[in-house]
């Protein structure tokens, strides 16, 4: 059996100290803050070696761990999966993605026509879609003008979408092999932001409409086509090079990998670092969340990944290559049988979660150097949320930032605005 590292668990409150157990049940005080991982793909940062970001916890700076472009680019699915037991992770396919919907991705709006397969399909017509018979004869031109922009948006989204459709076809026969429901992940994010857009409010596609949807709508999609890189020490950008450019230049091997589609417990995945070859810290996922039965289960939980990773991930050449890394899994309920989900870089805009990156620079500085050139993984700092307390919660309303700015200057306060004038005009 395989001794236990430490074990941290946070109360709560984010703001509130946690315990730190060690082995032989001491506790220390050791109060970091949960940070939100639904900040994922809207985070930027410097394109210097090193980036400043502000610790919630005791206020002062913390220096994040700047990769390297070859660093970011093993943690593509298409490079890491090459490299692992297919049992090891979810069934996928890998589809290479077009310089033309590249463009496509990055043009503004999203359009859905009324056949679109990524709608519910109505029953019978709702209020809204009833034959105006408006009152005042502006209103009816409004309307028609409005009607007649709609169609000429559609018009051009489909034209667009017809310089790759070979992209869609394989797409869709991806769905199909897989079951009929995929996940999707380009290169490095998936589309979690933009789940506001789905008629399920999942990630869930059945079709290539609702997947082309999903991309074209991700905040998280955009940043990995025009701001992955700048996080690197060694990214040189050429500011004469337009964005478009830019991003078909930077994603012409880039694929779309569709995974085949569980429901996942979200209490059940974890996020794992290694630190100089050697497994060091797991904190849960989702830290805006209290899990109950995970503080009884969590020696376990701890030597299922520990023991996943001896046998799957340490032995492979790609962990030899990256040294540092973070990966994330689940563990199935009951089995606890472990998948991997994704691999992340060492700092840059990968979240630490229940840590801090110094924390875990200093955590990985202790660990033992020489003797299994694989790593170990006998001392973890396991963290989770132990108490419901005062959790505050994440950024996860599911819908645009516009759609609830409150400050002045933004979407509600001027549409307010534009009313009020509107109905004094009227008067």
């Amino acid at each position: 059996m395989r001794a236990h590292g430490r074990v941290v668990v946070f109360r709560g409150d984010a703001r509130a100290s946690a315990r730190t157990v060690d082995g032989g049940g001491r506790a220390r005080a050791n109060g970091r803050p949960a940070q939100s991982d639904a900040a994922r793909g809207r985070s930027r940062v410097s394109s210097r070696a090193r980036v400043v970001a502000a610790s919630v916890m005791d206020e002062k700076a913390t220096v994040v761990p700047a990769p390297t472009c070859a660093r970011l680019d093993a943690c593509r699915a298409s490079s890491w999966r090459a490299h692992l037991d297919a049992r090891a992770t979810f069934r996928a396919v890998a589809v290479p993605v077009p310089a033309a919907f590249v463009r496509y991705a990055l043009a503004d709006g999203v359009v859905c026509e009324e056949t679109d397969a990524s709608l519910p399909r109505r029953v019978k017509s709702d209020a809204f879609e009833a034959v105006e018979t408006a009152r005042r004869f502006e209103e009816a031109c409004a309307v028609a003008e409005k009607e007649e922009e709609e169609k000429d948006a559609a018009a051009s989204d489909g034209e667009r979408r017809a310089t790759f459709a070979a992209f869609e076809g394989e797409i869709q026969r991806a769905i199909e092999a897989l079951g009929g429901e995929v996940a999707p992940k380009f290169a490095w994010s998936a589309p979690k932001d933009a789940t506001w857009v789905t008629a399920g409010n999942t990630m869930k596609c059945r079709n290539v409409d609702e997947v082309v949807l999903l991309l074209k709508a991700s905040d998280a999609v955009a940043h990995d086509l025009t701001e992955a890189y700048c996080a690197c020490e060694d990214y040189a950008r050429d500011e004469n090079e337009s964005e478009e450019a830019r991003a078909v230049r930077e994603h012409a091997s880039t694929v779309l990998t569709l995974r085949e589609w569980y429901d996942l417990n979200p209490s059940m995945e974890f996020r794992c670092f290694v630190k100089s070859k050697n497994l060091i810290a797991v904190a849960q996922r989702h830290v805006n969340d209290y899990f109950e039965f995970l503080a009884r289960e969590k020696d376990a939980i701890e030597d299922a990944i520990a023991t996943f990773w001896e046998a799957n991930v340490s032995t492979t050449s790609w962990h030899d290559e990256q040294v540092d890394y973070v990966f994330d899994v689940y563990v199935t309920p009951k089995q606890k049988k472990v998948k991997i989900i994704d691999f992340n870089v060492w700092g840059g805009t990968t979240l630490p979660l229940l840590f801090g990156w110094h924390e875990l620079e200093t955590i990985g500085a202790k660990q033992p150097s020489g003797g299994d050139a694989r790593g170990y993984a006998d001392d973890i700092e396991f963290r989770i949320i132990e108490s419901q307390g005062n959790i505050l919660p994440g950024l996860q309303l599911g819908v645009p930032y516009d759609l609830y700015d409150m400050s002045e200057g933004g979407a509600i306060s001027e549409f307010l605005e534009e009313q009020r004038k509107r109905q004094e005009s009227e008067h």
